[in-house]
């Protein structure tokens, strides 16, 4: 048995410190943490730790928000029907829902919905929609989580008198000639630079209730609630793997909490068929919840889950649960099935600092898990290609550290459509580019980021404090947890080992003792000795016991 990990514990300056323990009252441990995690000021990690509904910022901050609202305004106004055009993931499906719920309620007209199916047309606003919304009296087309580089499909869009509202989250490289409302036009310390999709799209929503509370639109009747939609959206942010910071910290906050006892009667009904109770964790959300929304998009579905949030009638609401059911489990066997066929077709160029993989017919909706489970194989940037006559349509994936967008946007000649997240994005490549892009990928340099084999401690402690009451609130406090905002990694010490199990023949638990405190510990997937002096863990509120447990990352003995 070998350690693998170097333990260095994160630097701090101690007036610092003692600044958030004298004046933010924050224990010690709990200070330490929030200095780790970059707040230099009490307020802001005081308003990161303990969130409030009145810290949504401005939502006029974003840029051309003000011209998407009049724009809709006079939609609502004219008593114009508007579409909405949505990406079929987990986070477009639950932003197109919320835009729609929240222009249902105030527009005379009903908003149609459309969801493309990616396996058939792959990622992006395409024209070839645009006949459909015309056809049905649409003259505004608001885009969800998709759309910042379909400059083409605008301009067709125009042709047609149609205008588009594009909403979006993904990496801008160039700009449609339309309104353009998206996070990544802010600034990087922007509370909303971070918003996935359905976050930009509850954004857009804060504004248009604003502006027509202030403009008495709602003098005769009451506005719809927004907090019902931070369950939902909250999801979704989980969802896309966006920074937990900002916006997003308060979105994750509150829609966490609410999942306990959702609003939304489709929620409650998909949370009592999964056998799940609150109150819930992020392994419940990803590995059964958000894996069941995503099923849909993955099978050219994504109306099954929009319908199943739309309806209102328990005997429809059932007739959904069991669409979604059966839709997810045929994604855990095609899943399957498909990685067995990867693993056995791939080849591995050893020089090529990216790995590309070349395949026939792989469905496109599922290149992105088939991309991500790859890139946790190899521990490298990956590129998966799926032929269909003479196109290849990708997905990207790469580890954490690595801007693999920016470095392929270098190279954007060889592509015909490129764009999306820095670590997870979508292209499309004619047949005969695939040699260029491999020649020119053997030119690329990969720096990967240093401290992979580091484990960083926040603090050395002791179960004693780890276990104090306030100390005990705070950490349940800091949940959710997700990218950039990492459960705190402690290092124990001063303790006694009570009792030592094996579970499983795989995973070892452990009871630690200090004085009368008692805390449970479990290391998966390895069997240690008892006779551990000194463990690396992170805490975490055990659903069923609703006790503080420890989940052991590296030992010293």
């Amino acid at each position: 048995m070998t350690l693998k990990k170097l333990w260095v514990q994160r630097p701090y300056q101690r007036e610092l410190l003692y600044q958030f323990i004298r004046e933010g009252s924050f224990s010690p441990l709990i200070s330490q943490i929030l200095i780790n995690k970059g707040f230099s000021e009490i307020s802001s990690a005081y308003k990161f730790l303990y969130p409030q509904l009145s810290d949504f910022a401005n939502p006029f901050e974003i840029p051309e928000m003000d011209l998407a609202v009049k724009r809709i305004e006079d939609s609502l106004q004219g008593e114009e029907r508007i579409g909405i055009y949505g990406d079929s993931d987990a986070d477009g499906i639950i932003g197109s829902y919320v835009l729609y719920d929240f222009l249902s309620k105030i527009s005379k007209k009903e908003p149609l919905v459309l969801l493309p199916d990616k396996n058939k047309e792959g990622y992006g606003f395409h024209k070839k929609y645009l006949p459909f919304f015309k056809a049905n009296g649409v003259k505004l087309i608001i885009t969800v989580d998709v759309g910042i580089s379909a400059s083409d499909t605008v301009e067709e869009a125009k042709a047609l008198g149609l205008d588009v509202i594009i909403t979006d989250h993904h990496e801008v490289r160039e700009k449609p000639s339309s309104i353009v409302v998206t996070s990544k036009l802010t600034s990087r310390d922007s509370p909303f630079h971070y918003l996935c999709g359905a976050g930009v799209a509850l954004t857009l929503i804060r504004a248009i209730r604003s502006h027509l509370y202030q403009r008495g639109f709602f003098s005769e009747k009451r506005p719809p609630s927004l907090r019902e939609y931070l369950e939902l959206v909250a999801i979704a942010t989980l969802a896309d793997m966006v920074p937990l910071l900002g916006e997003n910290r308060t979105i994750t906050y509150f829609g966490f909490k609410d999942l306990n006892d959702p609003f939304h009667p489709a929620l409650k009904a998909l949370i009592q068929s999964l056998g799940l109770r609150p109150p819930l964790t992020e392994e419940d959300l990803h590995f059964r919840i958000i894996s069941s929304i995503n099923a849909c998009g993955r099978l050219g579905k994504a109306e099954v889950f929009f319908n199943f949030l739309k309806s209102f009638n328990p005997q429809e609401r059932e007739s959904y649960l069991r669409e979604l059911q059966n839709l997810n489990q045929e994604r855990q066997i095609l899943e399957s099935e498909l990685w067995e066929r990867v693993q056995k077709e791939i080849e591995v160029e050893e020089n090529l600092p990216i790995l590309l993989a070349l395949f026939e017919g792989l469905p496109r909706a599922m290149l992105g898990l088939l991309a991500n489970r790859l890139k946790n194989r190899y521990n490298r940037p990956v590129l998966i290609l799926s032929m269909e006559n003479g196109l290849a349509y990708g997905s990207a994936r790469s580890p954490e550290g690595i801007d693999l967008l920016e470095m392929l946007w270098n190279l954007r000649d060889c592509f015909l459509e490129l764009g999306g997240h820095q670590r997870a994005f979508g292209f499309k490549i004619s047949k005969e580019k695939i040699p260029e892009l491999k020649s020119k990928i053997r030119e690329i340099e990969i720096i990967r980021p240093k401290g992979s084999d580091v484990l960083h401690l926040d603090a050395i402690t002791s179960i004693s404090e780890i276990l104090l009451e306030d100390n005990q609130y705070s950490l349940r406090e800091m949940q959710p947890y997700g990218i950039s905002h990492h459960p705190p990694l402690l290092a124990v010490r001063g303790f006694e080992v009570r009792s030592h199990e094996i579970i499983k023949d795989k995973h070892t638990k452990f009871i630690l003792k200090e004085g009368l405190k008692e805390i449970s510990a479990i290391y998966f997937n390895d069997i240690l000795p008892s006779k551990v002096k000194m463990l690396a863990v992170t805490p975490y509120l055990n659903n069923f016991s609703q006790r503080m447990e420890l989940k052991i990352e590296d030992y010293r003995f």
